[in-house]
């Protein structure tokens, strides 16, 4: 089963942990961890001692923001530790994707994974304006 550490500034990861668990059950394969709090330990640290406790094999680091703090401490474990992967830029759909995958997720398999939850942000606002202004009554 996959396991996936959630990580983020605040507590984004505890609210995409707890809404991805609504949506397909707690598998207890879903980690959450938050950064910069004032009673937290450095997030590497965190993942770390997580990471003693779970083992390293089909790991996936997800973080908020690429180029944040977050995903910044972080990519130094994606370098010491080469059988894990490290994606920036967490959602929900990323999460369920991963989440409900068996077994190992290969690159090809984690493109097309990444592409399709990039193409689950619409900007709802244009579509319902292009609906509106090609005649979409259906609406």
């Amino acid at each position: 089963m996959n396991k996936i550490i959630l990580a983020s500034h605040g507590e984004f990861s505890q609210g995409l942990k707890q809404t991805a668990s609504m949506i397909i059950g707690d598998e207890g394969n879903i980690f959450a961890l938050s950064a910069f709090r004032d009673e937290d330990e450095p997030i590497k640290s965190q993942v770390e001692h997580l990471l003693e406790a779970i083992g390293y094999e089909d790991v996936y680091l997800l973080t908020d923001i690429f180029g944040g703090s977050v995903n910044n401490d972080l990519l130094t474990l994606q370098q010491q530790y080469p059988e894990l992967h490290l994606v920036a830029g967490m959602n929900l759909p990323l999460v369920i994707s991963i989440a409900t995958q068996s077994g190992k997720i290969d690159a090809d398999q984690m493109a097309a994974l990444l592409e399709e939850s990039r193409q689950a942000m619409i900007d709802c606002k244009q579509l319902l304006t292009t609906q509106i202004n090609i005649g979409g009554d259906d609406l």
